[in-house]
């Protein structure tokens, strides 16, 4: 059944969004991600005005336009006061729709900042404003042992606090199925959108260079201390083999980057790049032979795993529960190892490096599957989650759903 009827509807060519996220120039997995689904909503056509309410933890000036798109640098993560300067923002804006791009630790590492900015999407929704929350990871299913989470034994509670006030939107989006299966169960009113392709898909040809990639937040769970391990194995079968460390620090271990960096200082053949430009990350992929996830633990999907299927790049990984689930839904393909295993992460590496066959056939089984969640998917499918806030409010504005573009057989 349609949502709307546009012969009953006003013309979204009116219709102002307004988005929440953190946002470039700093470069996190939640911002990554909050960038390229605002800039597909852009090229989509369908709002006459988009402004994003961005949050970023670098000082100093920031761009006030992405494009058409309206960039208003009014918060970071540790501030107590980004909740106010939130909804002061979308009171001033007064948009027809408002979108909240967050995870469960996205305004800081402070249990009480953290809870005062997640409690925001609730606010405006009882503002008034038609809202959809995109929450990137469900607490309450993870290991928070291994997470380190903050708490101690009140850590369970305050993850299902956290899913509580996430569910106060309009409507929930979950970026792997089994996290909105689980919703649904218990009567949640939330949708599946994958993380999908941040750009037009590319089949990279391979490179020349024996390069392992580690591209994430740099965290504990993270596993690079594992990887780092099994690189030295590694290297002394293949003296020529490198090893690129990319992205920026953890909110809640903001010294663990500096500290894993100074033991590990002076070891040959290891690059740390640290924070990496959103323009620079496809030279990244690039230059690399082969993606590597050693996690430890996950907090839910990667957006490291379909950048490397967009690319065309082999992928070593973790087989966590988390990673299992999303590789199914997505019909990708991944080499797995033992999690925290040394000796299995070494023997999954050094099968890729010494099959060319398995790494080109993984790229291209991956390459194909990423076809079907490209940029203009991902904007469909949030403007149908668009829809189902605006009517569930009683909005009489609905969006318009952009043509779809057919690729040929």
């Amino acid at each position: 059944m349609e949502l709307y009827n546009p012969q009953k509807v006003l013309s979204n060519r009116f219709m102002h969004l307004t988005i929440v996220s953190p946002f470039p120039p700093a470069i996190t997995g939640i911002g990554q991600y909050g960038y390229h689904v605002t800039r597909a909503l852009a090229q989509s056509g369908m709002f006459s005005r988009i402004t994003v309410l961005a949050g970023s933890y670098i000082n100093g000036e920031h761009p006030n336009h992405l494009g058409s798109t309206e960039l208003e640098y009014c918060w970071a993560p540790g501030q107590l006061k980004a909740r106010q300067a939130i909804l002061s923002g979308v009171k001033r804006l007064s948009p027809d729709l408002v979108w909240f791009n967050v995870g469960a630790s996205v305004f800081g590492k402070s249990p009480l900042v953290n809870l005062s900015g997640l409690i925001t999407p609730m606010l405006v929704q009882r503002m008034g404003y038609p809202t959809v929350v995109t929450l990137h990871e469900l607490i309450e299913l993870t290991d928070l042992r291994t997470l380190d989470a903050p708490g101690g034994p009140f850590a369970k509670m305050g993850a299902r606090l956290l899913t509580t006030i996430a569910t106060q939107a309009d409507l929930l989006c979950l970026t792997m199925r089994h996290y909105a299966d689980w919703l649904r169960a218990r009567d949640v009113d939330c949708a599946h959108i994958p993380i999908g392709a941040y750009h037009e898909p590319e089949l990279l040809e391979e490179s020349d260079s024996q390069e392992l990639l580690f591209f994430t937040t740099l965290a504990p769970f993270k596993g690079l201390e594992l990887l780092v391990e099994a690189f030295q194995m590694l290297r002394l079968e293949y003296p020529k083999l490198k090893l690129t460390i990319a992205g920026s620090e953890h909110a809640r271990f903001p010294r663990y980057a500096r500290e894993l960096r100074a033991r590990f200082d002076g070891m040959i053949s290891i690059n740390w790049l640290g924070l990496t430009s959103e323009d620079k990350v496809i030279d990244l992929f690039r230059h690399a032979k082969i993606i590597v996830l050693p996690y430890i633990a996950s907090t839910g999907s990667s957006s490291v795993l379909y950048q490397a299927a967009t690319w065309g790049r082999p992928v070593v990984a973790s087989n966590l529960k988390e990673i299992r689930e999303l590789v199914r839904e997505s019909g990708l393909q991944v080499e797995f190892f033992k999690s925290g295993d040394v000796k299995s992460l070494y023997e999954s590496i050094r099968l890729l490096i010494d099959s060319q066959e398995k790494r080109s056939a993984q790229a291209l089984h991956n390459f194909n599957a990423i076809q079907h969640t490209r940029p203009q998917e991902t904007s469909r499918k949030y403007i149908h989650a668009f829809n189902r806030a605006l009517e569930k409010r009683r909005s009489p504005k609905r969006i318009t759903l952009p043509a779809v573009n057919k690729r040929p057989a």
